[in-house]
């Protein structure tokens, strides 16, 4: 698997861990008031104090131990060290060798069309010679 892929693949299961924790947390967190003139009409919501705590810690080492591993892909990006100029001078370089590659392709697929035409050329006289034979 390319780097790419791996980063996008880390940074899919960061978002996955942030959602799956906001809806644990929320499903499951006793109701607090907000403000004490307002209470809270349901004391049979979510687990207690200390297991959401728990849980709570539990997904907040998850999510630091994925942002780690983020970091740590980040860091291994080729070129992630480099100055923006270096970066842009090896992107041209790449640019410049990827036209170098269009070119060669472009006189290979001519130079193939031109075998065809010759092959096809000699088959048809060969073709000709033949039934002028018969």
């Amino acid at each position: 698997m390319d780097r790419l892929t791996q980063l996008q693949d880390a940074i899919d299961k960061m978002a996955l861990l942030f959602v799956s924790s906001l809806d644990h947390l929320t499903k499951n967190a006793p109701l607090v008031p907000l403000h004490p003139n307002v209470p809270v009409v349901s004391t049979d919501h979510g687990m207690p104090h200390d297991q959401v705590q728990n849980s709570a810690q539990e997904l907040a080492l998850d999510i630091s131990r994925q942002a780690k591993e983020l970091e740590a892909l980040i860091d291994n990006l080729p070129g992630i060290s480099q100055t923006p100029e270096a970066q842009i001078h090896d992107l041209e370089n790449l640019a410049q060798q990827n036209a170098d590659a269009t070119v060669e392709y472009e006189l290979a697929v001519k130079e193939a069309k031109e075998l065809l035409q010759d092959v096809t050329y000699a088959l048809r006289r060969i073709a000709e010679d033949q039934s002028i034979r018969s």
